[in-house]
């Protein structure tokens, strides 16, 4: 219909255009009859989307969607192009020192916050700092010190100031970073939310109120947050102060929360939506139509076991192993999901890494899988778990988003569990997103559904997540783990640039430690199949950093 539509408007204009070119007495100019200027329609991208915006705030916000929407208003340093590569952002260039440890970046001296005031080095070393304040409690404090900037840890550890965190305003353009120790993907991280800059007196106006509503943020990027609507979505809007305005193409964005993906995809048969995500039903349904696509995404899922819960069952190994090889994980991915993902025996995803060595992905360079679906195996644990606890009855709780797609993964989880393990009884608990999230974060739950995207292009960036504290909320404490760990992280024995090939190697095992431990019960690492409107081009899919880039997209 749609088709049909363009070809008559594009007929109705040829013959408009004959008919005015063979009347030469016609003096009137390009537009309407009155010869004023005939306004074009608005170019807006209408997304569809399964959960609420959680965070506006780059310091606070932990979730690939919250990432997305921040991703479009605010750019750090450095950012990932079209084809994956680091290139100039708000820094049009840096030099590093001979000994890795030292980073200064050069700003550019056209880039402006939405409200007409300069970029500047200070609103970096600003946000960097409060990012580590501990009265600011963002999550992602530990992130400095994965990066290596010096104080980070002591200042995480409470044995230092904030604000003596490495990061130093020399002047307006220029900004000095110091480490403590040499971080081999540093300058990835300069792409990521938490080293985002801030503007420090428009921040202070704010009264506390910082991140809560469109006004209370600024942007420095291609779009700006004008709408934010619970229940609806939110919306952003060119913002023309940004330094590269000339390149964006549209007038806005807006993310539409559809909990039904049937609905969703009705929305954008009637042209009310351009991008569509489809759950299982709807794959089939859609798979040979010119707008379907089907892409590889970075995101692995996995049941997160709280250690912290008090709940003595998941201290045990043997319970531990048969919930996670008792529920059949390529069922999810191809019929409860049927969207490209693919069942995950493993926590560290394909095409994340590369060896040192030769180039092998790290999924290749691993010498198996683990956790296997196998219902023998599990009622072997099974049995053994129930007679090391005395219990032949066991009910356990498990939470979720409320969005369709994971409500189904927990449905046919629990079915899995109750008819292959006999005495476990699951409680199925579903949440909006957002207070999913703060349920883990404040550990008020027992397994939780749950999902991590890379922050950057190394294997740590999942297996520092299971530990005390860590953003997995597990609590996961494996003390061999734990040492290893420590061992390939920044300033551990390996983390230095003469011990790439030892630090690699440390990870793959690492791996099979936490997962031999059923530390984490992973499900499937994720794909995308979406419809998007073929009037559409210029979403960049990243397996790293923001999942979506909108800033070079056309319509029409």
């Amino acid at each position: 219909m749609r088709k049909l539509l363009g070809l008559l408007l594009s007929l109705a204009l040829v013959f408009s255009l004959a008919a005015c070119k063979s009347d030469e007495s016609t003096d009137t100019p390009t537009g309407n009859e009155t010869g004023e200027p005939v306004e074009q329609e608005p170019k807006v991208l209408r997304i569809a989307t399964d959960v609420e915006v959680p965070s506006i705030d780059a310091q606070i916000a932990t979730d690939g969607l919250s990432f997305e929407i921040v991703g479009a208003t605010i750019e750090g340093l450095l950012q990932y192009d079209a084809n994956g590569k680091l290139v100039p952002s708000i820094a049009k260039s840096y030099e590093v020192s001979e000994d890795g440890l030292i980073y200064t970046f050069y700003l550019r001296e056209d880039a402006k916050w939405d409200n007409g005031t300069t970029v500047t080095a200070h609103d970096f070393e600003f946000a960097w700092k409060r990012g580590m304040n501990p009265d600011v409690g963002s999550e992602y404090s530990w992130i400095f010190f994965v990066a290596g900037v010096k104080n980070a840890r002591a200042i995480y550890d409470g044995e230092a100031d904030y604000q003596t965190l490495g990061i130093e305003a020399v002047s307006d353009y220029e900004l000095v970073v110091t480490l403590d120790n040499e971080a081999p993907f540093f300058v990835q991280l300069m792409t990521f939310n938490t080293f985002f800059p801030i503007n420090e007196e428009f921040y202070n106006a704010q009264d506390g109120q910082y991140g809560m509503r469109p006004e209370n943020v600024l942007a420095n990027g291609p779009f700006k947050i004008t709408k934010w609507q619970e229940g609806y979505g939110l919306t952003v809007e060119k913002n023309e102060t940004y330094y590269d305005a000339d390149s964006v193409q549209i007038d806005s964005v807006e993310w539409r929360v559809f909990k039904d993906a049937q609905t969703a995809a009705l929305e954008f048969e009637a042209g009310s939506v351009d991008v569509v995500k489809l759950n299982s039903e709807l794959v089939d349904r859609y798979k040979d139509d010119e707008a379907f696509t089907n892409d590889p995404g970075g995101y692995v899922w996995y049941v997160a076991p709280n250690y912290a819960s008090g709940m003595p069952e998941l201290e045990n190994l043997n319970f531990r192993m048969a919930l996670g090889m008792g529920f059949d994980k390529s069922y999810i991915a191809n019929s409860v999901l049927n969207d490209g993902s693919v069942a995950a025996n493993y926590i560290v995803p394909t095409g994340l890494a590369a060896s040192p060595v030769d180039g092998t992905d790290y999924r290749e360079a691993q010498t198996r899988d683990f956790l296997n679906y196998d219902v023998t195996e599990a009622q072997k644990h099974w049995e053994l778990a129930k007679q090391e606890l005395g219990k032949s009855e066991i009910e356990i709780e498990l939470l979720f988003d409320d969005a369709e797609s994971v409500k189904r993964m927990a449905e046919f989880m629990k079915s899995e569990w109750e008819t292959n393990l006999e005495g476990l009884t699951v409680i199925l608990k579903t949440q909006p997103k957002k207070n999913r999230l703060q349920l883990m974060r404040e550990d008020k739950f027992q397994l939780g559904i749950t999902r991590w995207g890379p922050d950057y292009a190394d294997p740590q960036t999942y297996l520092e997540l299971f530990k005390p504290g860590g953003s997995s909320s597990t609590d996961y404490a494996n003390p061999v783990y734990l040492e290893m760990l420590e061992k390939i992280s920044g300033g551990g024995e390996l983390a230095s640039s003469t011990k790439t090939v030892e630090r690699w190697d440390m990870m793959l095992e690492m791996e099979q430690v936490l997962l031999d431990d059923a530390g984490v019960f992973p499900i499937y690492q994720s794909g995308y199949a979406m419809l998007i409107s073929p009037e559409v081009s210029g979403i960049e899919v990243h397996s790293v950093g923001l999942p979506h880039v909108y800033k070079n997209v056309k319509i029409g």
